[in-house]
């Protein structure tokens, strides 16, 4: 018995002795390689940031993107750009609703005037936006990138959900681009609106475009759509539901197409009942936007400067912007003392002078009075009635009568309107010339085709954390520019 327990403890301080070695030495080979671990993730460490601490121009890298060689890069900044297109045509519509500017312009000098009320129960035209476009210009990654958002997107607001055209209409442009900010993350430079109504004008003034439309276009006589028929449901005479197929009007084939002011709004307007419109009316309205980019900073930039002038100063102001030549209509209609003086002839009489010079021609009223009683008159049947003399008796004065508004004649205002300035447009100017040099990248935002219902119209959901991670790339520290001014 004692043998064992002394056998037992012979062998235990052995292995002890035995087993401590060993553990010192693994423990000391650990140690040594976790240090020397540590020791290097320092030293690479401490080599990341002394890199990131130097000046961008002494960083070591060679990597360039295809279409820019190292060196080449255009100056100025990485941009944001929003641009919206309306579907406003006062040319062909008169039922739009009156800002209260007009109607306070209106209605100015007449104290008995009550201009809200015939505003209440009128049905009105709403100003629609019709296509939505986030251009950035990247600097860094040498891209330009383009991004359509369909104006049946369907946002959040504090009064309940809307389209982003409802958004725009609403709370107007400023609070669309806020809106874009949200879904992307990009912090919006500039925002540049263009109304259908100036489509005529922006075709004549930068030229026609040529794009290829990958669907046909038709109408159905009440909107403008993609689809080649209709279908229409309708009960027979025995009382079954059935289906007719009625064949839309065919507008614009697939391929290649010249856009000019009315083909531009046709297919702005195109409704989007599916995914694959969706699809269809992104990108032949990116190529648009592309085009006419390029039109615009094509010919260099002073023409581009003077085009920009143009685009951003009503038509009569042309003829005073620096560089642009007038044509011999707009220098008549600039000095018609002048044009009248050049012809004639000379030996006539004040009566003759007179019918050689054009009246004075008043401008349109911006809207039409008429009593809400009698909206069709075209007067307000105000009788008076004349006393001894011809002059007219004075009579009591009437209860005072709501103003019916309705508006007349078409805008005189700039082809976009836009917050950026003639030296915000020249500070962007060397970027925007880069469209054609830099590569294409066209981010399709998520969203999901919901159909319309009996209590609610069709839209299209928008995933907004599959939209953020799609343009994260792009929210790098130091790769967005804010306009000046702003923080």
């Amino acid at each position: 018995m004692l043998s064992a327990l002394k056998n037992f403890g012979v062998t235990f301080l052995i292995s002890a002795l035995l087993f401590g070695v060993i553990a010192y030495f693994a423990t000391l080979f650990v140690s040594n390689t976790v240090n020397s671990i540590l020791d290097d993730e320092s030293n690479e460490l401490n080599d990341i940031i002394a890199s990131e601490g130097l000046p961008p121009e002494e960083t070591a890298s060679t990597e360039t993107t295809p279409g820019v060689n190292e060196g080449e890069l255009p100056e100025g900044e990485s941009f944001n750009l929003l641009l919206v297109a309306t579907d406003y045509r006062p040319d062909l519509f008169d039922n739009y609703r009156p800002t209260a500017e007009a109607v306070a312009e209106l209605t100015e000098g007449m104290e008995n005037a009550i201009p809200t009320i015939g505003l209440l129960s009128a049905d009105f035209r709403e100003i629609n936006a019709t296509a939505i476009v986030l251009v950035r210009a990247d600097r860094d990654k040498q891209q330009y990138v383009y991004t359509y958002f369909t104006p049946e997107m369907q946002v959040y607001t504090p009064s309940g959900y809307h389209t982003l055209s409802e958004v725009f209409r609403l709370y107007g442009t400023a609070t669309l681009a806020e809106y874009v900010n949200a879904m992307t993350g990009l912090k919006i430079l500039h925002t540049a609106v263009v109304d259908a109504y100036h489509f005529d004008e922006l075709a004549e003034l930068l030229g026609p475009v040529t794009v290829t439309l990958p669907r046909d276009i038709y109408t159905d006589g009440t909107e403008i759509n993609m689809n080649y028929e209709t279908l229409v449901e309708r009960i027979g005479t025995d009382g079954y539901p059935w289906t007719e197929h009625v064949p839309n009007t065919w507008l614009m084939g697939a391929g290649e197409n010249e856009l000019d002011g009315e083909a531009l709004y046709t297919l702005s307007i195109a409704a989007e009942h599916t995914e694959a419109d969706r699809d269809a009316k992104q990108k032949y309205t990116l190529d648009i936007v592309r085009a006419y980019i390029e039109k615009l900073t094509g010919d260099g930039e002073d023409a581009a400067r003077v085009l920009f002038e143009q685009l951003v100063t009503e038509r009569a102001g042309w003829i005073r912007i620096d560089g642009y030549e007038p044509t011999e209509e707009e220098l008549a209609a600039e000095n018609p003392e002048e044009g009248a003086a050049g012809g004639g002839d000379s030996s006539g009489e004040n009566a003759g002078e007179e019918a050689q010079t054009p009246a004075p021609v008043d401008p349109d009223l911006p809207f039409d009075p008429t009593p809400m009683e009698n909206p069709g008159a075209p007067d307000s049947g105000v009788e008076t009635s004349e006393g001894e003399g011809g002059e007219p008796e004075e009579t009591e004065e009437e209860e005072p009568r709501p103003i019916w508004i309705m508006p007349l004649g078409e805008p005189e205002t700039c082809i976009l309107s836009t917050d950026c300035t003639k030296d915000g447009f020249l500070s962007l100017y060397e970027m925007l010339s880069a469209v054609s040099d830099f590569e294409s990248v066209v981010i399709t935002y998520p969203c999901t085709y919901t159909p319309a219902s009996e209590d609610r119209a069709e839209f299209y959901t928008v995933r907004l954390k599959d939209g953020l991670d799609l343009f994260l790339p792009y929210r790098s520290a130091g790769s967005q520019s804010s306009p000046a001014g702003n923080p």
